[in-house]
């Protein structure tokens, strides 16, 4: 089956998002290549194991509409029928272009496919990770969502050369100034360590508790909705539904009852610790390790000892 992989570039890199499909689409044998989406000069993309083409845009321009034209054509012109995208802001917005362009609906919160006969299974995951459901997908052009950390990412070195460059010229609406939001330290879906916030740390000002262990484990922050609908962290931080997933080799929540919709970001990481002072926290349910202390007094001594 003919697929196209939609990618971006990430820091420089290939996203991990899109090295997480191409090694499901390695593992089922899928003929694929890959499109990256950037803005970057030179970025490590290429690889001598799957053809890539790097659509560059230009970073004062809204050009995803322009971007979906080009897919458009590379889709009609190498008659591919499969098309996956990491569910993120870029993804959701191209496949939903490209959905409409062939009049398919497209699978989202894809966490698992298959290929059978001919037709696109996909495992789904529904009511905040608590149910799945599969779809047999029949249409001639199939859209994938997949939701990210569904699986391992293909080791593969990358360089700034194997591939195309098409560059985007496009007439859409122009950008008259661009906000990035200041990152340090590692960044929270790639981290090994993660140290997460939730209600239990009381007042945002305790969050410097939370730096402090973070700082010392060389680990990213992450928190919860609910601190973040309260003004204490960026979305960018949010782990969860409608936040962000995390699988790291270690998920450290400070504070957390544990949501079903916060379970849902973290509960694949492969080993979990939780603090809480309530013994019947939700998150105690799914931890490795679990702590019954007020997160506020045990975190300090945590810190002093490493």
């Amino acid at each position: 089956m003919k697929t196209l992989i939609i990618g971006e570039v990430v820091e420089g890199k290939l996203s991990s998002g899109a090295l997480e499909i191409i090694a499901k689409s390695q593992e089922l044998g899928l003929d694929f290549e890959v499109a990256t989406v950037g803005t970057e000069e030179s970025p490590n993309i290429g690889s001598e194991s799957f053809k890539n083409t790097y659509l560059k845009c230009n970073e004062t321009q809204l050009s995803l509409g322009s971007v979906a034209n080009t897919l458009k054509t590379m889709i009609d012109e190498q008659s591919i029928s499969l098309i996956m995208a990491p569910s993120t802001y870029v993804g959701r917005d191209l496949i939903a272009f490209l959905s409409v362009d062939f009049s398919s609906s497209q699978v989202s919160n894809v966490i698992n496919f298959s290929i059978e006969e001919g037709n696109v299974i996909t495992s789904n995951s529904i009511n905040g990770g608590e149910s799945e459901y599969n779809s047999k997908i029949t249409s001639d052009k199939k859209f994938l969502l997949i939701r990210p950390k569904s699986f391992e990412e293909v080791q593969v070195e990358l360089s700034n050369t194997n591939y195309e460059t098409i560059e985007i010229n496009s007439e859409d609406l122009e950008v008259f100034d661009i906000f990035i939001e200041e990152k340090s330290g590692p960044q929270l879906e790639d981290s090994k360590i993660v140290v997460s916030a939730g209600r239990g740390m009381v007042d945002s000002s305790n969050l410097s508790l939370v730096e402090d262990l973070a700082s010392k484990l060389n680990a990213a922050i992450g928190g919860t909705r609910a601190i973040v609908d309260a003004g204490w962290m960026p979305y960018s931080q949010q782990v969860g539904q409608t936040g962000k997933t995390v699988k790291p080799d270690v998920y450290i929540a400070l504070g957390i009852s544990g949501a079903t919709q916060h379970q849902v970001g973290m509960k694949d990481s492969k080993y979990i610790i939780a603090i809480n002072k309530d013994e019947e926290a939700p998150i105690f349910q799914i931890s490795d390790l679990g702590i019954v202390a007020d997160t506020l007094s045990i975190v300090p001594k945590i810190t002093e000892n490493l």
